[in-house]
């Protein structure tokens, strides 16, 4: 266990408004291990009537329950921080197995004006490093925060006025990457601030550069911060993610969502969710 990593006990929670007898039917993102987070304990209190794995390497859990107004799922988990920038090796990736990451698809359309933006802001800049560093500083100085969002997905966003939440941010760096030949995609989480006693929910992005691998890069968080080189290629804090990327079909079923935050209700039926760490960390809902 490395020095800077911890080991977290969090609970999921959900509370259901809903008359006696209403069948509920919800998806729940499972986290699971990557480069930055082990999942170490995971359980659930309502029985999984189905789960599968998506192209994008998340694990969906399906549930239809009845006469029940709460839902919690309980995990310990490691994670770690990366604060050492590797740029020196940085390439583009050319597997196969990446070619879903290089896609334009729902939500992350790769336009002929965001092409265009996206050549007009590297075609100086000689290595892969310098573009995407390019690329960072063009979302970071122009976009505004704006929430509730109207109509997501970076095709609907007014390229001389960009405004929108942290999945936008990110969305709009996601599609350019992409277009680079980068393989990039968004993520869904939470971040957690032990010191502050905080857990907030929240999206951001991982590229994959070559021998680098797949490294952190949080847009929003540096404008917040004034403060860019923090959130470029590397992870300063303690996130879990919940979802890799976006379009997550929902099955049973042939729909899709943009996102699990980590969950979505398919049935007509209020709820009220919570995310909370027995480390004596403040719950925060939302």
């Amino acid at each position: 266990m490395k020095k800077q990593d911890k080991q977290f006990n969090l609970s999921y929670k959900l509370k259901f408004d809903h008359k006696n007898n209403n069948q509920i039917k919800f998806w729940f993102a499972k986290p699971v291990n990557n480069k930055y987070q082990k999942i170490i304990n995971f359980s659930v209190s309502h029985g999984i009537n189905r789960k599968y794995n998506d192209k994008q390497e998340n694990e969906i859990l399906y549930f239809d329950i009845k006469d029940k107004k709460d839902f919690i799922a309980d995990l310990s988990v490691r994670l770690s921080k990366d604060t050492k920038l590797v740029n020196k090796n940085w390439s583009t990736v050319k597997k196969s197995e990446y070619k879903k990451y290089l896609k334009s698809e729902l939500f992350l359309e790769q336009t002929p004006a965001i092409k265009k933006l996206t050549n007009e802001i590297t075609k100086d800049k000689k290595t892969l490093p310098d573009k995407v560093k390019a690329i960072f500083d063009f979302v970071v100085d122009n976009f505004s925060y704006q929430y509730p969002v109207k109509n997501r997905g970076v095709k609907n966003l007014n390229l001389k006025n960009l405004r929108g939440d942290c999945g936008e941010y990110s969305a709009l760096m996601v599609a350019m990457l992409r277009i680079l030949g980068v393989p990039a995609k968004n993520q869904t989480g939470f971040v957690i601030y032990p010191k502050y006693k905080k857990v907030l929910e929240h999206a951001w992005l991982s590229a994959c550069l070559g021998k680098a691998g797949w490294l952190d890069f949080d847009p929003q968080y540096a404008a917040i911060e004034k403060n860019k080189a923090k959130y470029f290629g590397q992870r300063n804090d303690y996130r879990i993610v919940f979802t890799n990327g976006y379009n997550i079909p929902l099955k049973p079923g042939n729909k899709s969502v943009q996102v699990l935050q980590p969950v979505v209700c398919g049935s007509k039926v209020r709820f009220r969710n919570k995310f909370v760490s027995k480390n004596k960390i403040q719950k925060t809902a939302y």
